[in-house]
């Protein structure tokens, strides 16, 4: 297994941390350096959410997973930030290692900040993976970002944070306790209104007009998890986009599956 080291790099709005893991003098041995692969991961958690997959597919590349700001280690906006500003973070990172073009990985909202990237700097950005994109049509958007206006009731509401522990426990897969614990406080570092900032992102991003934008190849991975259906329409949208159904995987698939994962991974990242 690759290492994983931190350090923390400057953003437009503040720190950003970064968790690295570098294979790539192993890949330059064997005759070919492969391109870095960049991770957004899914809110309210952290770049710590790929550790097990980061290890598994950085054993020949370098691989980093950043915490998007306001999450994780990262410093929070002073303002809330839209994909725009996600990628103007992420692009700081790329500076900050100076590294030409790069593959992306998104999760969730972490699948936006990618194809922003991608529309925004598409001379940096080589190739995508995006399961688990969260596209919703334009008519429905606004009431679903709605439901993620409110702050968080931890403390109105004695009840909520046991209610989220529950649900967690029920969902959480083949998730060891550990990690679960782990991600779980990860999930409250927010705080009871920052947390909302990736969704209301999420839901205020026209990804209409921005999906039909990227030219990079693109996987769409369709494992067998919440947000199946809303991925098939969104790389209908995305011209090229190569669609893959994987039935056998579910939604902790970086966690239980990485090894499986960095394998398909790899396999289109190195076609």
């Amino acid at each position: 297994m690759t290492d994983i080291r931190k350090t923390y790099v400057d953003g437009p709005d503040g720190q950003i941390h970064v968790r690295v893991a570098d294979g790539s003098a192993s890949a330059a041995s064997e005759g070919g350096a492969r391109p870095p692969l960049v991770c957004f991961h899914m809110s309210p958690y952290s770049g710590d959410y790929y550790r097990p997959f980061q290890q598994a597919v950085a054993r020949d590349r370098l691989v980093l997973c950043p915490d998007t700001p306001g999450y994780g280690g990262s410093d929070a906006p002073k303002t809330p930030q839209g994909m725009a500003g996600y990628a103007a973070a992420m692009i700081a990172v790329l500076d900050a290692f100076a590294l030409g073009r790069v593959d992306l990985l998104g999760f969730h909202t972490g699948t936006f900040i990618a194809v922003e990237l991608a529309v925004t700097v598409p001379a940096r950005v080589r190739r995508l993976v995006l399961p688990g994109i969260p596209y919703v049509d334009a008519a429905r958007r606004a009431d679903v970002k709605a439901a993620y206006a409110a702050p968080r009731p931890y403390f109105d509401d004695g009840s909520y944070l046991a209610g989220r522990w529950k649900k967690g426990l029920a969902a959480r897969g083949r998730q060891s306790d550990a990690r679960f614990l782990a991600q779980f406080a990860e999930s409250l570092r927010a705080g009871a209104e920052g947390i909302n900032r990736g969704f209301q992102a999420v839901f205020d991003y026209d990804a209409d007009d921005r999906l039909p934008r990227v030219t990079q190849p693109v996987l769409v991975p369709v494992p067998d998890e919440q947000l199946a259906d809303n991925s098939r329409k969104a790389a209908a949208l995305i011209p090229g986009a190569s669609l893959a159904e994987w039935p056998d995987l579910s939604g902790d698939l970086f966690e239980a599956d990485a090894a499986a994962v960095a394998a398909r991974v790899r396999d289109f990242l190195d076609a």
